[in-house]
C-alpha cells in the first residue's frame, strides 16, 4: 500500500472542498492529479464530447492527447452505469474512444470512474497502468476522489446557480423599473442604455430587431460616440448579429475579435470592436432580436459574469419589446380595420368614384404612414393603366400629365396590371421590375395590389414607402381588403353609369319612337327616327334602307351624316354588310370594317358598323344601319338598344305603309264616286262620253284621252 499517495489524496480533499466554482474545482482537481503515480486524465462530458481538463504522465513514447474527443454520451453513460470499471484492450464492450486512448498512451489497462451530478454523467476520471494491476485499495482511493469531486461539483453548481438567480433577480428588478416608466420603445431604449452603463460599464449599445416574416433585421437604436441613430431594415446575413439570431446563443469576443469573428463565418463591416458581447432576445425560444454592447478600444472589457448578467437582461428586454410590439401591432390593426370600415361605409353610401378614390389614397398614406399611394385604372382596350388618383404634389403632377403605364410593361404596376397578382418589392434598389419615378425619389419599397372582381382586372393600388421592408403580412392583408372594396366601388360606379346611360337611351328611344310614330307620312317618320338616333349615338352616321322585295334591293330612304348622293344608293340583297343583313335577316356588328370583305365603302372615315334588320310579322321591311369613325365602337348593349328600336321602327314603317294604302284607296273611291255622279247627271251618250274623257284626264293628269265604242250588231249598221 502506497501510504504517500494515500496521504496526498487525503490532503487533496481540503483543496476540493474549498472550490467555489466549477472552473476552480477542475483547476484544483488538475493540480491534485499531477502528483499521482499512475497516468491519469480528468475528462469533462459536454454535448457528446470529452474535454480534457487535466492529465498527467505523458511520456515521450506515447501519442499526445487531444483536447477534445467526439463520443456518444448515451453509450458512454450506459457503459459506466455500474460504477468503476477496469477496461483493457481485450474487452469488446469498451467504447472505442477509450480503447484508442489506452492504445495511444500505451497502457495495459485503465480504470474508468464516472462522476455524476444529479444522476447525470458530467465527468470521467481515467486512471491507467502499464505494468502493474491497479490494487483494490488504489481504486478505492481514486473512487473516493471521484465521489468528492462529484459532491464539490454539485456544491459549485448550486453556488453558481444561486449567483445566477441573484443576478437575474437584480436584472429583473431593474428592467421592471424601466417597464413602468417607459412610454414607447425609444424611451425604453434610452433608459435601458443608462441602466446597462450603470451595471456593466460605459459601452456602446445596439438594439437589433428581427422580423421573421420578412427575414430582415432593423436597428431602431444604436448608441455610439454619444450619438443615437437608427438603421433601416436589411436582410439576415453573415454578421455577428445574424449568428446570434441563428444560434439563439449568447456570444462574447474579448480578444482578436476580427479573427475570431471570421472563424465563426461572420463578416465585420466598419471598424471592428476590440471587445464584443451579444445576447439574443428570445420569446418562446424564437428570436425577436439581439442586444449588443461593445468596446471599440479595449480588449477583455467583459467577463463571464457580464455575459450571464447581459443574457438575463436580454431575456427581460425581449419580453418588454414583445409586449410593446404587440400593443403597437394591435393599435395598427385597429387603425387599419377602422380605415377599411370607413372606406366600406363610403362605398355603400356614395356613387361618386372620384371623391371615394381621393379619400382612399389619403387614408392609406396617412393611417398606414406610407410615402405615396396611387390608384391606376385600366383603359377600355386594357392596354394602359391610367393614373386616376394619387397623393401629394407628385400625384397632382402625374394626374395633370395624364401619367400612364403599359399593362404588362417592365414595371411593378405593369406587372400586377397584367397578371392580377400582388407584388411586393421590399428593396427597390435590388429589384429588376422596379421603374424609378423621378417625382418620387425617396421610394425604397413598393407594393402593388390588383383591383379585381372575379377574374376581371380593373386596375392597381400602388403604395410606396421610404423604408425598405416596410410591408408586413398584416398591413398587406388590410391593403388587400381595401383594394377589393375599391374594386367593388369601381364596378358599382360602372354599373350605375351604365344603368343611367341605359335609362337615358331608353328615354331617347321612346322619344324617337313617339316622334316617328306621330309623323303624317312615312318619309317624315323615317327622318325623325334618323335625326333622333344620331343625337343618341353622339353624332354617328345613321341610315334607314327600305326593301323592295320584288327587285330584291335596298334603297336609302332617310340618312344623317352621309354625303347627299347617299339617297340614290341601291344595294342588292346579299351585297355589302346591309345586303348581308337583308338576305340573312340577322343583326351584324363589325368591329373593324377594314378586315371585313363584305364592307362597301360609303364614307372614307368609317371604322365600325352595326346593321339591324327591320322585320315586322316575319316580313323584312328594311335595314337600320349605323357607322362610327372609332374601331369597335358598338357594344352588345348598343346592339340590344338598336334591336329594340328596329322592332319599333319596323312596326311604324308597316303602319305608315298601311295608312298610305288606306289613304290611296279612300281617295280612289272618292274620285270614282265623284266621276260616277257627274256621269249619272249627263242626259245623252255624247255628254256621258265627254264627261268621262274629261274626268279621266283630270284624275290621271293626262293630256289626252280617247274613248272607243265598238258598234253593236244591227241590221242597219
Amino acid at each position: 500500500m502506497n501510504f504517500e499517495e494515500l496521504e496526498r489524496l487525503y490532503l487533496s480533499s481540503r483543496l476540493i472542498a474549498e472550490a467555489e466554482t466549477v472552473e476552480d474545482l477542475y483547476n484544483r482537481s488538475g493540480q491534485i492529479l499531477k502528483g499521482v503515480s499512475n497516468p491519469a486524465i480528468l475528462f469533462r462530458v459536454e454535448n457528446n464530447k470529452l474535454l480534457v481538463t487535466a492529465s498527467t504522465d505523458n511520456p515521450e513514447k506515447a501519442t499526445e492527447l487531444e483536447k477534445t474527443y467526439e463520443i456518444d454520451t448515451t453509450e458512454v453513460s450506459d457503459y459506466l452505469r455500474r460504477g468503476v470499471i477496469i477496461s483493457d484492450l481485450a474487452e469488446s464492450a469498451v467504447p472505442p474512444i477509450f480503447i484508442n486512448i489506452i492504445k495511444s498512451l500505451q497502457l495495459s489497462s485503465a480504470a474508468l470512474l464516472p462522476i455524476r451530478t444529479k444522476s447525470i454523467l458530467t465527468s470521467i476520471l481515467f486512471i491507467g497502468t502499464r505494468d502493474d494491476i491497479l490494487s483494490e485499495t488504489s481504486l478505492k482511493l481514486y473512487g473516493n476522489l471521484a465521489d468528492l469531486i462529484a459532491i464539490a461539483l454539485e456544491k459549485a453548481d448550486a453556488i453558481e446557480k444561486k449567483e445566477e438567480q441573484l443576478l437575474k433577480a437584480e436584472a429583473l428588478a431593474s428592467i421592471n423599473e424601466l417597464i413602468s416608466s417607459a412610454s414607447d420603445l425609444q424611451s425604453f431604449f434610452h433608459a435601458l442604455l443608462a441602466k446597462i452603463q450603470q451595471v456593466i460599464g460605459e459601452y456602446n449599445m445596439i438594439v437589433a430587431l428581427y422580423d421573421e416574416r420578412t427575414n430582415t433585421i432593423s436597428i431602431p437604436f444604436s448608441y455610439e460616440n454619444k450619438k443615437v441613430i437608427s438603421i433601416d431594415p436589411f436582410p439576415l446575413g453573415e454578421g455577428l448579429t445574424s449568428i446570434l439570431l441563428r444560434s439563439r446563443q449568447p456570444l462574447m469576443l474579448v480578444e482578436n475579435t476580427e479573427q475570431k469573428a471570421a472563424q465563426l463565418g461572420a463578416k465585420v463591416s466598419g471598424k471592428p470592436a476590440r471587445s464584443w458581447m451579444g445576447a439574443p432576445m428570445l420569446v418562446q425560444n424564437n428570436p425577436i432580436g439581439a442586444l449588443i454592447i461593445q468596446d471599440l478600444e479595449n480588449e477583455h472589457a467583459f467577463d463571464d459574469n457580464d455575459l450571464r448578467l447581459f443574457t438575463t437582461i436580454a431575456g427581460q428586454v425581449a419580453g418588454v419589446i414583445n409586449t410593446i410590439r404587440l400593443l403597437d401591432e394591435s393599435q395598427r390593426k385597429a387603425v387599419q380595420i377602422e380605415t377599411a370600415a370607413e372606406i366600406a361605409r363610403d362605398i355603400s353610401g356614395s356613387l361618386d368614384l372620384d371623391e371615394l378614390l381621393i379619400k382612399a389614397v389619403n387614408f392609406i398614406r396617412e393611417r398606414f404612414d406610407f410615402y405615396h399611394a396611387s390608384i391606376f385604372l385600366h383603359d377600355l382596350p386594357g392596354e394602359f393603366a391610367m393614373i386616376r388618383e394619387a397623393t401629394g404634389e407628385a400625384g397632382a403632377q402625374m394626374k395633370r400629365a395624364g401619367y400612364k403605364i403599359g399593362v404588362g410593361s417592365k414595371s411593378i404596376v405593369g406587372f400586377v396590371g397584367s397578371r392580377g397578382e400582388q407584388l411586393v418589392v421590399n428593396d427597390t434598389s435590388k429589384d429588376a421590375t422596379y421603374y424609378a419615378n423621378p417625382l418620387l425619389p425617396d421610394t425604397r419599397a413598393e407594393a402593388a395590389i390588383p383591383l379585381k372582381v372575379g377574374e376581371r382586372i380593373l386596375g392597381v393600388l400602388d403604395i410606396q414607402s421610404t423604408k425598405s421592408y416596410s410591408f408586413s403580412e398584416d398591413n398587406l392583408r388590410s391593403l388587400q381588403i381595401l383594394a377589393d372594396q375599391l374594386a367593388v366601388a369601381v364596378v358599382n360606379t360602372e354599373l350605375f353609369a351604365e344603368t343611367q346611360e341605359h335609362l337615358s337611351q331608353h328615354r331617347l328611344l321612346h322619344h324617337i319612337t313617339t316622334t316617328a310614330a306621330s309623323g303624317t307620312t312615312l318619309e317624315e317618320a323615317l327622318e325623325s327616327a334618323v335625326n333622333g338616333l344620331q343625337v343618341t349615338l353622339g353624332g354617328d352616321r345613321v341610315a334607314i334602307l327600305l326593301a323592295d322585295r320584288e327587285k330584291k334591293i335596298l334603297e336609302v330612304k332617310a340618312s344623317m351624316g352621309y354625303s347627299d348622293n347617299i339617297s340614290r344608293t341601291q344595294i342588292e340583297f346579299g351585297s355589302g354588310i346591309t345586303g348581308w343583313v337583308a338576305e340573312h335577316r340577322r343583326t351584324l356588328r363589325v368591329r373593324d370594317v377594314s378586315t371585313d370583305p363584305r364592307y362597301i365603302q360609303a364614307s372614307a372615315n368609317t371604322r365600325s358598323e352595326l346593321a339591324i334588320p327591320l322585320i315586322y310579322r316575319n316580313e323584312l321591311l328594311g335595314v337600320l344601319n349605323v357607322e362610327s369613325e372609332q374601331t369597335d365602337a358598338y357594344t352588345e348593349n348598343d346592339e340590344e338598344m338598336l334591336g329594340t328600336l328596329g322592332g319599333s321602327l319596323a312596326a311604324i314603317i308597316a303602319n305608315a305603309r298601311l295608312l298610305e294604302q288606306i289613304r290611296v284607296q279612300a281617295e280612289r273611291e272618292r274620285l270614282i264616286n265623284e266621276v260616277a255622279g257627274k256621269i249619272r247627271r249627263s242626259t245623252d251618250i255624247q255628254s256621258i262620253l265627254m264627261t268621262t274623257a274629261s274626268e279621266v284626264t283630270r284624275i290621271t293628269g293626262s293630256y289626252y284621252a280617247k274613248i272607243k265604242i265598238k258598234p253593236g250588231d244591227s241590221e242597219e249598221s
